[in-house]
């Protein structure tokens, strides 16, 4: 969703909140089309199994299961600002 919130936000010249990582380094994030993340989020359901729960003492479905359904190539939000300048044609603010 962060393309659409910067593009907006270069296209009204406004400036755009880009968060620093606690060290103050290169931020970078994983961009990931909603559509996979919408197969990955169906294809999770079809696995779900009985469980045994702690140590074999309960019986019935888990009530919880952790699946990482993000892009495994982080880009650096600097990188795509960068491409959304040189394609909207406008220098975004910072």
């Amino acid at each position: 969703m962060a393309y659409f919130f910067f593009t907006k936000d270069i296209l009204k010249g406004k400036p755009i909140p880009i968060f620093e990582s606690s060290n103050h380094g290169i931020v970078a994030r994983d961009f990931t089309y909603i559509d996979d993340i919408v197969k990955r989020c169906l294809g999770a359901l079809d696995t779900a199994k009985k469980s045994t729960g702690s140590g074999g003492k309960k019986k019935g479905a888990a009530q919880f299961r952790i699946f990482s359904l993000g892009n495994t190539m982080a880009v650096h939000v600097s990188d795509l600002v960068s491409i959304l300048e040189k394609l909207l044609k406008v220098k975004a603010k910072w």
